[in-house]
């Protein structure tokens, strides 16, 4: 008998979705941003995406629907989490055109390199071989599970440093909004080693951005 599929949505929007659509607020040019964290049973993706949905909407005021699909995670089965950021309400939360990509693994890589845009952004474990069709985008290579051994001494908190990579490397959701939505999520206890590896993420991006523009310069 095959896995069984578990799947699940949610839909967070600010109070004044509303107010925006009906034109009571100044018009600005409305933006969508679609998220994919694709991986394995038990790496924490859900956790990470319900995290960044509620960053955005709760403490970044903006709109934002959460989807995921998942099997037994003891059987360390394919696991994908999707997150739609918008400044308005979001009336179909089905990610397309994916703007970033985040591949935890191969098979997750090989499944999903073909749904990310021709200007999104790539982030995989650095264990992950890429191929051609990643050519034109933004290629990040993190060695997740090692940064959370080293800073954390816990590789399983690999999806705190995933938003950690995150927000350095979209600009989407603000490193406070992410900040404040790890700590309301994660028990009192571990606050800090969470906070710990949220920022060995930014770094480990600060440091992989730094080395794209260092390469830029010199070709």
């Amino acid at each position: 008998m095959s896995p069984v599929l578990k799947q699940c949505i949610l839909l967070y929007e600010t109070s004044d979705s509303g107010d925006r659509e009906a034109g009571r607020y100044p018009s600005e040019m409305a933006f969508r941003y679609n998220i994919r964290l694709s991986g394995a049973g038990g790496q924490g993706l859900i956790q990470a995406a319900r995290i960044l949905a509620e960053a955005a909407a709760i403490y970044d005021d903006k709109n934002a629907a959460e989807s995921c699909s998942y099997g037994p995670e003891a059987r360390g089965s394919a696991s994908r989490a999707e997150i739609i950021i918008s400044d308005e309400a979001i009336d179909y939360p089905k990610v397309e055109s994916v703007d970033l990509l985040m591949a935890l693994t191969q098979e997750a890589y090989d499944k999903y390199i073909k749904d990310v845009g021709p200007t999104g952004v790539v982030v995989t474990d650095h264990h992950v071989k890429t191929n051609k069709e990643v050519e034109g985008r933004k290629l990040f290579s993190v060695p997740f599970a090692e940064i959370a051994d080293e800073e954390c001494g816990r590789p399983g908190m690999i999806n705190i440093v995933a938003l950690g990579v995150f927000t350095h490397v979209s600009g989407i959701v603000s490193e406070k909004a992410i900040r404040q939505a790890i700590l309301a999520r994660v028990p009192k206890t571990s606050e800090d080693i969470n906070i710990r590896a949220y920022e060995a993420g930014l770094k480990a991006a600060a440091q992989l951005l730094g080395k794209q523009e260092d390469h830029g310069n010199e070709s």
